[in-house]
């Protein structure tokens, strides 16, 4: 029997919520179906799947969020999260949203069993971007040495 099937939500803080929420309904379209302030706090709902959501808080009081987030294991308890593509047109499209953000670089790179790029949102919190590559296994994943560059389809930029 499968006892879990998805992820809920993902919280985190936010300085600006308005400006964190804009980030992410411009480049990823996503729908706010929560917008609530109470007890000092003000949060908001950013759907990304039939039943997952972005769950990103405002302390209204003026409490300072921690330091700006470092590499890889050094971004405190909750290091990052991933958002799903879900084909490579899609995540072309957010790549170039992304860049034109100027959020990243749009570095993507190709591990054989998926695409991945990362950015740092307004707040600097450390995102990633995913496309999974139907039919390819994840015991396929390449080492981080033979992960391969995706090439920018520049039919994108000219639109």
């Amino acid at each position: 029997m499968k006892l879990v099937e998805g992820a809920h939500h993902i919280t985190f803080l936010s300085e600006d919520l308005d400006r964190l929420t804009a980030f992410y309904e411009r480049v990823f379209g996503l729908a706010k179906t929560l917008d609530m302030t109470e007890e000092g706090i003000r949060h908001v709902f950013l759907e990304i799947g039939p039943t997952t959501v972005l769950h990103p808080f405002e302390i209204l009081e003026g409490a300072a969020l921690p330091p700006a987030p470092g590499t890889m294991f050094q971004r405190g308890r909750l290091d990052h999260f991933a958002l799903l593509a879900p084909s490579e047109e899609a995540f072309r499209e957010i790549r170039r949203r992304i860049e034109s953000e100027g959020a990243a670089d749009g570095d993507a790179r190709d591990m054989k069993t998926m695409w991945i790029m990362a950015f740092h949102d307004p707040d600097g919190f450390y995102v990633e971007v995913v496309w999974r590559k139907p039919g390819v296994p994840d015991a396929q994943t390449l080492e981080r040495a033979d992960w391969k560059t995706v090439e920018q389809d520049l039919r994108h930029l000219r639109q």
